[in-house]
C-alpha cells in the first residue's frame, strides 16, 4: 500500500513538473498511452473483452486529441514562418 501511495505522489509530481516545462498541447498526446496501456492491461491480466463502443469511443479521443495537436502545430507555424 504504501508503494501504491509513492509512485502516485511522483506519478502526479512529475505529470506537474511536465506541464510547467511543456505546453499542454505537446504533453497530451501522451496521455493517450494511458488509455492504451490500462486496455491492455485489463484484457491482458482481468480478461475483459472491448466492445465495440468503447473501441469507437476511444477512437474518438484519440482522432480528437491527434486533431489539435496538429492543428496547434499548424497555426504555430503559419504564425513563425
Amino acid at each position: 500500500m504504501a508503494l501504491l501511495c509513492v509512485t502516485g505522489v511522483l506519478g502526479h509530481f512529475t505529470l506537474i513538473k511536465c506541464y510547467e516545462l511543456a505546453e499542454a498541447s505537446a504533453v497530451q498526446p501522451f496521455a493517450y498511452f494511458q488509455l492504451a496501456f490500462s486496455t491492455a492491461v485489463g484484457v491482458a491480466v482481468f480478461g475483459e473483452t472491448i466492445r465495440i463502443n468503447i473501441a469507437a469511443g476511444t477512437m474518438l479521443i484519440v482522432a480528437a486529441g491527434l486533431f489539435t495537436l496538429w492543428r496547434e502545430r499548424r497555426a504555430r507555424g503559419m504564425r513563425h514562418g
